[in-house]
């Protein structure tokens, strides 16, 4: 049976997983590697969002299952691109439904980090960093970059 399924991070006020210690629009102030970033499976779906820590993307890494893929996208890839109708705040605007689960191909394109077991990969979309080089981006977290084409690959396989 599947760790990572669609949806499982839902409910601000119940926390229906508490899967390596995240929860739904977690903050993570300082410490925070991304910033209301979107949390998928390997097949496009939308598990739940919030800020991840170095902390949390090692024990994601540490606890993930062997053949699963957590996926992480940026605030803006993952909530903004998907707005029909702007509010004041986030919570007010409405979102097109395919933001739940966009898709094996935008999840590709889009992606940012990508944590495997024992692993974490930094995309890197612009061909600014050696693939397979080591790399600190934020906090002192260190991930082996991957180029875009090879994330795809990885996400595919």
């Amino acid at each position: 049976m599947a760790q990572l399924t669609k949806s499982m991070y839902d409910g601000e006020y119940e926390k229906r997983s508490t899967l390596f210690g995240l929860y739904l629009g977690q903050m993570r102030g300082r410490d925070q590697v991304v910033h209301n970033g979107g949390w998928y499976d390997k097949a496009g779906e939308k598990l739940g969002w919030g800020d991840l820590s170095a902390r949390d993307l090692k024990r994601i890494s540490r606890e993930i299952a062997p053949d699963e893929l957590f996926i992480v996208l940026s605030e803006r890839d993952s909530f903004w691109n998907f707005v029909t109708h702007h509010g004041i705040v986030g919570s007010m605007c409405r979102t097109d439904p395919r933001i739940e689960a966009p898709g094996v191909d935008y999840v590709v394109e889009k992606c940012r980090y990508v944590v495997a077991k024992n692993k974490i990969y930094f995309v890197d979309h612009y061909g600014d960093q050696r693939e397979g080089t080591t790399t600190e981006p934020h906090n002192g977290l260190r991930c082996v970059v991957l180029s875009a084409a090879s994330a795809g690959k990885l996400i595919r396989s």
